[in-house]
This record gives C-alpha cells, sequence and structure tokens, in this order.
C-alpha cells in the first residue's frame, strides 16, 4: 500500500516543528547527505526514514541522539553521517541474530570526524539514564511488546531534555501505539506534534521492508514536552 502519513497533533510553539517539517520534505524528495552505501545498508529501516533523520540530525547541528535497539546500525549511521552529533546507542543483540560485528563494521566504516558515538551493551531497562544524556532526539526500536514500549519512553525521561523528538518504529503495530500512547498519558507528556506513518492499516508487516522500502513497517515521529 501507499504509506499513510497522517499529522495528528500541531502546537506553534515549538521551535522544533519547523525543523522537523523541512526534515520530512527533503526526505520525501530523497534527498539527504547519505550515500549510496548507507541506502543500501541492510537493516530495519526505509530508505525515506534514513533521508529524514539524517536530515533531522543535521538541521539541528551540534545535537544529541538516543538509539535504544540498533540491530546492524542503519539507523545510526544514517543519523550520524556528515553530522555533528553526540550519540549513543544502547543494544544488547539479543534478538534477530543479534549481528554486533556488523554492527561495529558499518560504525567503523560510516561514522564521520563530527560524529562522537558511545555504545552500551546492556538491556535497555538495566541502563542508568541518569548517568547519559541529555539527548535532543531519542529513537526507540527495542522489543515491541505493550509493557515494553510503555518502558521504552517513561525509563529514559531523566536522560532527555525537556522537550524532544521521539521516534518509534513499527508503528504499524497495536501493542506499539498502545504502549507509547499510555506511557505519554501517565507520564505528563504534552505532545506539541505527531505524526503517524502506517504501511499496512490491518496490523500486518509489509511485505516490502527493510531497505527495499520507503517507511519499512511504519513510524511515530514526535515532538514531546515534559511541562
Amino acid at each position: 500500500m501507499t504509506p499513510n502519513l497522517t499529522e495528528i497533533s500541531m502546537q506553534a510553539s515549538s521551535p522544533l516543528l519547523g525543523v522537523m517539517r523541512s526534515a520530512l520534505s527533503m526526505a520525501l524528495l530523497g534527498q539527504s547527505k547519505l550515500t549510496r552505501d548507507i541506502l543500501s545498508l541492510e537493516g530495519m529501516s526505509g530508505l525515506k526514514y534514513r533521508h529524514f533523520i539524517n536530515n533531522l540530525v543535521g538541521e539541528l547541528n551540534d545535537t544529541s541522539y538516543l538509539e535504544v535497539g540498533s540491530w546492524a546500525g542503519s539507523t545510526l549511521c544514517s543519523a550520524i553521517y556528515g553530522n555533528s552529533v553526540r550519540a549513543t546507542a544502547i543494544d544488547n543483540w539479543s534478538q534477530f541474530g543479534g549481528p554486533k560485528e556488523i554492527f561495529l563494521s558499518n560504525l567503523e566504516r560510516f561514522r564521520t570526524p563530527k560524529a562522537y558515538v558511545n555504545f552500551i551493551e546492556n538491556d535497555f531497562r538495566n541502563v542508568d539514564y541518569s548517568s547519559i544524556g541529555p539527548f535532543k532526539i531519542y529513537l526507540f526500536d527495542g522489543p515491541h511488546e505493550e509493557i515494553d514500549q510503555y518502558d521504552g519512553l517513561q525509563l529514559p525521561l531523566p536522560c532527555l531534555e525537556e522537550e524532544f523528538v521521539f521516534i518509534v518504529d513499527d508503528w504499524n503495530w497495536t501493542a506499539v501505539r498502545d504502549g507509547t500512547f499510555s506511557a505519554i498519558v501517565k507520564s505528563n507528556l504534552t505532545v506539541k506534534y505527531g505524526l503517524e506513518i502506517r504501511t499496512t492499516l490491518d496490523g500486518s508487516h509489509p511485505d516490502n521492508a527493510m531497505q527495499n522500502s520507503d517507511w519499512h513497517n511504519g513510524y511515530f515521529i514526535s515532538v514531546l514536552s515534559k511541562s
């Protein structure tokens, strides 16, 4: 199906909104600093998402980026390539073949001089989030049961800025959406901007996915505020 993009909330008070929409507009045109090699990396992210995250990190400049669930590194490499950024990736490589060595190889290949990258090899629930950060951009792509999604937003809050970009993968799935919205409500977060991208509408995984797709298994891209 043609990806369904729906803006679900907008408030004009956030300076991040213009940056988000600019990064998205460029991504929809297939524009970013990414090379063909990065776009062809095997990984659980679509091509337009890779363009988007590269644009977003680049436009925020000297920003900070946190990622839970890196797998082979396609999203991390897309975020940092050609950008000035302080990034932290968290993964224990316990799922989907655990390609840690491929991740490290891709990171070494595509990390550019102004990208500082740290990775924490641990279950995301065991990380001391008060000791890292603060981060402006946060992608959660860990395990995707409803409680995982809830914990994936609630636990890292101490290391996230007062207003931050929050991104969730696999948005096609009901448990992902329910856990995320529950965490937003119970953590008293304000949604200043929300974009839902669905690549199926029946809860299924799309046939065309990963690097062969635009938006893989769907995304929620948002600006959240703690106040």
